[in-house]
């Protein structure tokens, strides 16, 4: 009798991205340092134009860097903090003034930055949270200024970077599609690799079109280990035709994981019996492999953030090679493929709504849907 042990991934809510809180005490140790990720601001009149365009060129330079956030009603000496200026008035009706103003002063809208108001004895002072955006390029309406955060200076956006994140969608999508194709052809092309039961993850970083990112590289005495989809395999980066990958086999000599990340930052994943029949148990494992399918992108995500390549992706997954044994195709009777059609684009590697979105595929597609 064969049995199925099914898990209903839950459809996720778009993640609303948030900074950690910040306390008046944590403030007043006087530990936190103006840089790239915290400004200090005495005051913010919004009722002058100047200061105004000033605000919002702070929030988009942090923007088009990475997490932060911005303190206002605070004294600095030399970048660090240095006593309380607190802020009159209503609190909660300045957050909102702030907040509107930083909604309809950007474009695109950053949608999770926050403005919250922290109470003191004589007053309040304002945290601006900055979450890290998908989106980038951010611009200050006013201005028409596009600025990045540098030290505790706001620059010019380099213009190899600017002209990387205005790529039109359709050409990143079309590149992603080429590239994956083309690889997928040599990966069958060398058999090399296991096709059974394989799952396939081809993600194409917008960075890919700056020219003057550097590529991967390891040092003359140094080998990096890298993510891997089975725990069991311990492979190291080696160089390759275009880029490096990570290769590994099965005791029988098998390939059956390869991880290739090409000079230009396309990253092309293939993992062989990514998805099993449980001998003994005469069901089909997949919780493992939602579970195993989670971790991988998660440790890939994390990766590539390390090499500094933070997104936003586009991305195609699939699990492919499901009619390669008579066994498999029982168990996906219409399909020997389930895949991401098109490319999504996404702000991590391992976004929720994509993963439930992919993983509710594989479960529709086998005999019990």
């Amino acid at each position: 009798m064969v049995r199925i042990s099914v898990t209903e991934p839950a459809k996720p809510e778009r993640r609303r991205r948030v900074l950690d809180s910040l306390t008046v005490a944590q403030l007043a140790e006087g530990g936190l340092q103006e840089g790239q990720d915290l400004d200090f601001k005495r005051e913010v009149n919004i009722d002058k134009p100047e200061a105004k365009s000033r605000l919002l060129d702070d929030v988009v330079a942090f923007l088009n860097r990475g997490a932060a956030r911005i303190i206002v009603g605070v004294e600095e000496k030399g970048g660090r903090f240095d006593g309380f200026r607190p802020l009159a008035g209503d609190p909660d009706k300045t957050a909102l003034r702030l907040q509107t103003l930083i909604q309809d002063g950007i474009t695109p809208v950053p949608l999770d930055v926050q403005v919250v108001p922290l109470h003191l004895e004589t007053g309040f002072i304002l945290d601006i949270r900055i979450p890290r955006h998908a989106g980038a390029p951010f611009m200050n309406r006013l201005s028409g200024g596009y600025l990045i955060r540098s030290g505790a200076r706001n620059l010019p956006i380099d213009p190899g970077m600017l002209r990387s994140r205005f790529v039109d969608e359709t050409t990143w999508m079309s590149r992603l599609e080429e590239l994956t194709a083309a690889e997928d052809a040599k990966v069958a092309a060398s058999g090399r690799l296991v096709p059974r039961q394989a799952l396939r993850i081809a993600i194409l970083p917008q960075e890919h079109f700056d020219h003057q990112r550097r590529a991967f590289e390891q040092g003359d005495h140094v080998r990096h280990p890298g993510p891997v989809f089975h725990e069991h395999s311990d492979p190291w980066f080696k160089a390759a035709e275009d880029g490096h990958e990570l290769y590994s086999k099965d005791l029988r000599s098998q390939g059956i994981e390869r991880l290739f990340i090409r000079d230009d930052w396309f990253v092309h994943a293939h993992a062989a019996f990514a998805i099993q029949q449980l001998s003994g148990e005469g069901r089909l494992g997949l919780h493992e492999f939602n579970e195993a399918s989670k971790r991988y992108l998660t440790s890939l995500g994390t990766f590539l953030g390390e090499q500094g390549i933070e997104g936003p992706f586009a991305m195609t997954l699939a699990l492919q090679g499901l009619g390669e044994s008579e066994q498999f195709g029982a168990w996906f009777p219409n399909v020997s493929i389930v895949r991401t059609l098109r490319p999504r684009v996404v702000q991590d590697v391992d976004d929720s709504e994509l993963i439930a979105d992919f993983l509710r595929r594989v479960r529709q597609a086998t005999v019990f849907g």
